[in-house]
């Protein structure tokens, strides 16, 4: 019989070296549906950027991507020895989509595995790189573990019902002023990207019509300014016309991988 239901849209992010897992997820979430949602009046709809977004010249791929992402109402990360390739505006597309969640604030589920690898098959710059990105979201209280992929099923089940159940009530807690909130997620996201160099639009009577770069940016200010780039010490970055916004991506993950 018909029910009537709100669609909620699960964000799945992740490297590519847990395809198991990625492949496990819409299962849960096809589980979770099939045991909720009549009774909940809740619809839950997986979504990957590869059967969600389409190519798109004239930007980068990871803006493209952020299309799809921005269109989401939750997000589950998975990582086990990667953390990815840069974006230019964050050290990874998986860590730039986790911190659009983030900075939004909009719940986000990750979990890290701890089954065993392959030394032979380790990069271990990428391990470093996962290890300092997960001490991070630590912090912030954002991450779960698991040991195998069964571990992973059952933890996600659960756990997506707690989510889920805050997500459609709004949450028990009070609801907080927007200070609060900007102030909270100020925060975090100032955890998030601690060490990073990354971009962050520069929204200006409702409109954005340029970004920022942002971090520590002692070691590259010649040459940002010698791209045309304008520090603003109140906005705590350099300031760049959006029209830039591909080429300085470029020069931000090239400084990555120095």
């Amino acid at each position: 019989m018909a029910f009537k239901a709100t669609v909620y849209k699960i964000l799945i992010a992740s490297p590519g070296d847990v395809d198991e897992e990625r492949q496990a997820i819409p299962d849960v979430i096809a589980r979770w549906n099939n045991l909720n949602a009549e009774s909940s009046g809740a619809v839950l709809l997986p979504v990957k950027w590869e059967t969600h977004s389409a190519p798109l010249m004239g930007s980068r791929a990871q803006a493209v991507i952020n299309e799809v992402v921005e269109t989401c109402d939750m997000a589950i990360g998975v990582f086990w020895t990667r953390l990815g390739s840069p974006t230019g505006v964050s050290e990874s597309g998986t860590a730039e989509e986790i911190e659009w969640f983030i900075r939004n604030n909009k719940p986000v589920m990750l979990y890290f595995s701890s089954r065993s690898i392959d030394p032979t098959k380790l990069d271990i710059d990428q391990y470093k790189a996962l290890k300092t990105f997960e001490a991070r979201m630590q912090k912030i209280g954002l991450t779960g573990s698991y040991t195998n992929l069964t571990d992973f099923r059952e933890q996600l089940l659960n756990q997506l019902s707690i989510n889920v159940q805050k997500l459609i009530s709004g949450s028990n807690s009070p609801v907080p002023s927007q200070r609060e909130v900007r102030e909270r997620v100020k925060s975090i996201e100032a955890i998030s990207k601690a060490g990073q160099l990354y971009m962050e639009d520069y929204e200006k009577d409702g409109k954005v019509k340029s970004f920022l770069v942002k971090g520590d940016t002692k070691d590259i200010k010649d040459e940002l300014k010698d791209m045309g780039g304008r520090y603003n010490g109140s906005l705590g970055g350099w300031i760049f016309p959006k029209t830039r916004e591909v080429e300085l991506a470029e020069f931000l993950k090239n400084q990555r991988k120095k």
